[in-house]
């Protein structure tokens, strides 16, 4: 009996569906992509539940002819491919003819179109034509898509929250108003407006109606012709940056696409300026001549391949670079732009030290010449002799006869971690005697909400003033002098981590810590070092940093004399 046996045509289509539709995002973007080769000039988006149980997508384009409604549903089919040919030049967002079919296939889909003939709604659930009726409706389309893989409960088991869900969706919608600064964006979630971009075609006005006034100011506009290539968008200042790659946007031909090599090059366009661990922003479009670009390479077209990807890497390197060139002092020509850290003031667990800098890199004695000697207690504590700090970033020691280097840094935040996580009573909270306003972005503003009490935890109390703003009235004691840095850092790590539990005040402990701790480039006095070496050599996981960063390394006599070739 044979064993191989065709499968089930909706059974194909739940499978397909699965290489399109992954989350409600990507039926957003499905949707976005469609509406947007329609020449909409006008787009609405509106999510319930994170778009788990309710999307619809409104715009004013071209709108579907009757004729066409039912064929619309079915895979394969597609107004913007006629021929092969037609492969090796791609324009429009979409081409496989697949969106309509993968996401009916697996929700409810309601979709009412008007293209000048009065209007009409057909209804699909489950990729089973319900209905197809006459409906007046204004000019355009609107989709509504409900219950979101309803009929493969496996595939919803594996859904976020509705939170987690709702971000994932916001992020698809600003990837997209972004690119498209020529068309109005309005995004709605739970019937409240989130945003909306006015549509005038000007990237700086869409980043300031998504981000905010603080962090549009510190953008700057990019513009060059390399070759047949036109780089262009908006890129953060050097004071400007994220943890991650998340603040970072490309568009190839308006198409918004994922690429490492883009990132690279990017990023190697601020070596120098940015501190290893931080990721410049930037929101990036690049015009090829579409035949040197491949957008078939994966079923979600976020991929793209490039015919010549040295010549798009240098291409997008230049033009960033030429403009930070613009921006940097040329009396410190070749030094990292100075980063907002390293000018405030900061907070630390033991008196907060009078910050000098020097140019006398050579270890500082500490003790006119004497050493700072702590004997090794009983229980197997090292005794560490200080002989001073060098590049006022390092402490240069003797750790039981070997050399050791201590980065200062670390040592503290490893030490404030610990200190903070076995003490939850003196996580102090101080009020500031005059509150600071915070305008955070509407992903970030919905986290103040729903982490309330874990920020309470941590020390902030905040109140809501207004649809972009926030209202700190009381914060951490340890990062007195940093509130904003500290405050979009937590939120920034819960938004793109989203922990749960006790992973959640953790995080944000670990954050605290660093931003209490001294910075590299602080100088100390005596007493700091004295303090800071001796609370280091005795606490718990000494070794490394709570991010897992080493804090100390160690040469004995033997590996010096090789390295030395003694």
């Amino acid at each position: 009996m044979s064993k191989i046996k065709l499968l089930d045509r909706h059974l194909i289509d739940k499978i397909a569906a699965g290489e399109v539709v992954e989350r409600p995002a990507s039926v957003v973007k499905e949707l976005l992509e469609n509406a947007i080769d329609a020449g909409s000039t006008y787009l609405e988006i509106e999510i319930r539940n994170g778009g788990i149980d309710y999307i619809q997508v409104s715009d004013n384009g071209a709108g579907i002819e009757e004729g066409d409604l039912v064929m619309a549903f079915a895979r394969h089919a597609t107004s913007k491919l006629e021929t092969e040919d037609d492969l090796l030049s791609i324009e429009s967002m979409g081409f496989r003819g697949e969106a309509l079919s993968s996401i009916a296939a697996v929700s409810q889909v309601e979709l009412h179109s008007n293209a000048g003939d009065g209007g009409h709604c057909i209804r699909v659930e489950g990729g089973q034509m319900v209905s197809c009726q006459a409906a007046p409706v204004p000019p355009g389309t609107t989709v509504i898509v409900r219950n979101l893989f309803y009929n493969t409960p496996a595939r919803r088991k594996f859904l976020k929250s509705s939170v987690t869900e709702g971000n994932h969706v916001y992020d698809t919608v600003v990837r997209l108003a972004l690119t498209h600064p020529e068309i109005s964006f309005c995004f709605r979630n739970e019937h409240r407006q989130v945003f909306m971009t006015s549509g005038n075609g000007d990237l700086w006005e869409v980043a300031l109606a998504i981000f905010g006034r603080d962090f549009s100011r510190r953008l700057l506009d990019v513009q060059l012709q390399y070759g047949d290539i036109m780089v262009s968008g908006l890129i953060g200042r050097p004071d400007l940056t994220r943890k991650n790659r998340k603040g970072q946007i490309f568009a190839v031909n308006s198409r918004v696409v994922r690429n490492p090599m883009l990132s690279a090059s990017l990023e190697d366009a601020y070596r120098g300026m940015l501190l290893s661990q931080e990721r410049p922003v930037g929101i990036i479009f690049l015009t090829i001549p579409p035949e040197q670009v491949d957008v078939n390479v994966h079923p979600q077209k976020t991929e793209v391949r490039f015919s010549d990807e040295k010549t798009v890497y240098m291409a997008l390197k230049t033009a960033v670079r030429q403009e930070l060139l613009k921006i940097a002092n040329p009396d410190t020509a070749g030094e990292r732009y100075p980063h907002h850290e390293q000018t405030s003031e900061v907070g630390t667990s033991f008196s907060s030290p009078h910050i000098t800098h020097s140019n006398d890199y050579r270890a500082q004695p500490v003790v006119s010449g004497d050493l700072l000697l702590f004997d090794a207690p009983d229980d197997g504590t090292p005794s560490i002799k200080v002989y001073g700090q060098w590049q006022d970033s390092y402490l240069i020691c003797e750790i039981d006869g070997d050399l050791g280097i201590i980065d200062q840094h670390a040592a503290h935040e490893r030490l404030l971690y610990n200190h903070l996580k076995e003490n939850s009573a003196e996580r102090l909270s101080q009020e500031l005697a005059v509150p600071v306003a915070v305008e955070l972005p509407p992903d970030l503003l919905m986290l103040v909400e729903s982490r309330r009490e874990s920020l309470a935890e941590l020390g902030y109390h905040l109140d809501k003033l207004g649809e972009r703003t926030v209202v700190v009235r009381s914060m951490p004691t340890i990062t007195v002098g940093g509130e904003v840095e500290a405050l979009i850092e937590i939120l920034d790590a819960w938004r793109d981590q989203l922990p749960a539990g006790e992973a959640v005040l953790d995080s944000g402990l670990k954050i605290l810590a660093c931003k209490g701790a001294v910075k590299a480039g602080q100088r100390l006095e005596e007493r700091e070092i004295t303090e800071l070496i001796g609370r280091w050599v005795v606490t718990e996981n000494r070794n490394f940093c709570p991010h897992g960063r080493p804090v100390c390394y160690t040469i004995n006599r033997t590996e010096m004399d090789r390295l030395l070739k003694r």
